[in-house]
């Protein structure tokens, strides 16, 4: 049996300086869609490999890249749900990225932490005396969507602010959505910034150049230390549910001032996207997101506040739907709207 201390010296015989980016942003700012976009960049023969976290246990985009990366690619997947990527001395991450290097045998790493996490721990792991051989950590790309820029609940929070304040290129994303306000919000948060030296680019549709994958990582340190420190001493709550009415299941969590529940959801149900567009809406609901079966095939939905997308896939996935709020809610009773929402519901 190999120990956990040879199992690291292990890896730093094998592979070295592997180039590696963090692709942070709060919730809904398009991170998966700009991971997508840099993967069909990726040089023919490469092998690029993703490390993904979401806050809640319901895995979504990990599927997602997955089923959506280019052919010309050699991309390889792992994820690692619940969000304690960024946790202080994490075993998922470290579990999650030791089997995906020695999986896959990347020629670069892209870790996509969840919009709620603490990139300052993540990056302290990766360059620490565990990685630091391994791993050639490079630019942290940090996207905001400079609509939200007005919304106080994102812009205090130390999430937001530690994310802005350690990326080394600031990406204004969904930039097709911005009004000439929105784009003066991102110019005035770029000069907020002041003189830590960062590169700034506004982009559509995730639409983030290789290039900047290279830039060099600066070295700073988190504006709210005490709130990692906290991170550390503390478990993300979770309550799983039995299954009811057709194979349904609800794992629920909160952390950080902010809560989740996510369904597994039956494969023989068939939703009107509408009605979960009018729930979205109704609800309380900050994020939704997930792969649902309807009348057109199955669809992969992905909504904020005044925005609501879905689009058909053409590999199907095992049906899920995750949801993040600002304030505790009522989740069983969105189960039963959510219920409501299928065809001959139950």
């Amino acid at each position: 049996m190999i120990c956990r201390d040879d199992l690291f010296t292990l890896l730093s015989l094998m592979y070295r300086n592997i180039p590696t980016n963090l692709i942070t942003g709060f919730l809904g700012t398009g991170k998966t869609t700009a991971i997508l976009h840099l993967l069909s960049q990726a040089p023919v023969g490469q092998r690029w490999a993703v490390l993904v976290n979401e806050f809640g246990r319901i895995g979504v985009d990990g599927d997602l890249i997955q089923a959506e990366v280019v052919d010309h690619a050699e991309v390889f997947v792992e994820e690692v749900p619940g969000g304690c990527l960024c946790c202080v001395g994490s075993a998922g991450m470290q579990v999650g990225l030791n089997r995906l290097i020695r999986s896959s045998k990347p020629d670069r790493i892209l870790i996509e932490p969840t919009g709620l996490g603490h990139p300052a721990q993540l990056i302290q792991q990766l360059t620490g005396p565990i990685y630091g051989e391994v791993i050639d950590l490079r630019a942290t790309i940090g996207l905001v969507d400079a609509r939200m820029l007005n919304d106080s609940r994102y812009t205090s929070h130390p999430n937001f602010q530690d994310q802005l304040h350690l990326a080394d290129v600031l990406v204004g994303n969904k930039l097709d959505c911005y009004s000439e306000a929105d784009r003066n919000a991102f110019y005035s948060l770029i000069e907020a910034q002041g003189s830590s030296k960062k590169t700034a680019v506004m982009v559509a549709y995730g639409g983030l150049e290789q290039a900047y994958l290279d830039g060099p990582r600066q070295e700073r340190i988190a504006l709210f230390p005490e709130v990692h420190a906290f991170k550390a001493n503390t478990h993300h709550h979770h309550q799983e549910h039995e299954p009811s009415c057709g194979n349904w299941n609800r794992i629920e969590g909160s952390d950080d001032g902010f809560y989740t529940a996510g369904w597994t959801l039956p494969t023989d149900a068939i939703f009107d996207p509408g009605c979960l567009r009018q729930l979205m809406t109704m609800s309380g609901v900050v994020r939704m997101k997930g792969f649902v079966p309807s009348s057109h095939g199955q669809m992969r939905i992905n909504a904020t506040p005044g925005e609501w997308s879905e689009e058909a896939l053409e590999r199907q996935v095992n049906p899920r739907i995750e949801m993040i709020s600002t304030d505790p809610l009522d989740w069983h009773a969105i189960e039963r709207q959510l219920k409501d929402c299928v065809e001959n519901h139950c």
